[in-house]
């Protein structure tokens, strides 16, 4: 079947696999829809407050070519963990949970 993942598929869709096989343009609209998926999450836990989720979208911007470094040092370091689980360990920092 076409554009179905098989199991052996998904579970490659990890750090690894997100630094070392996508291109420039997947890897940005991977890890920034990662990121809006974030913020959104955060923006349904604090309504009507809209701070943290501001927070998360403005996280990439803000400094952006030493965060992209950042991002993939640790990427490199954890290659077997969940992007949205690394992205998250960086943006608390600055965002709170």
């Amino acid at each position: 079947m076409l554009g179905v993942a098989s199991p052996a598929q998904a579970e490659k869709l990890n750090a690894g696999f997100v630094l070392n096989n996508m291109g420039a343009k997947e890897k940005v609209g991977y890890i920034s829809g990662v990121i809006e998926g974030l913020a959104y999450s955060r923006f349904l836990r604090d309504r009507p407050n809209e701070d943290g989720m501001i927070c998360i979208n403005r996280w990439i911007n803000k400094d952006g070519t030493k965060r992209w470094k950042k991002m993939e040092a640790l990427f490199a370091r954890h290659a077997d963990k969940s992007v949205s689980v690394l992205l998250y360990v960086l943006i608390k920092g600055e965002c709170g949970e």
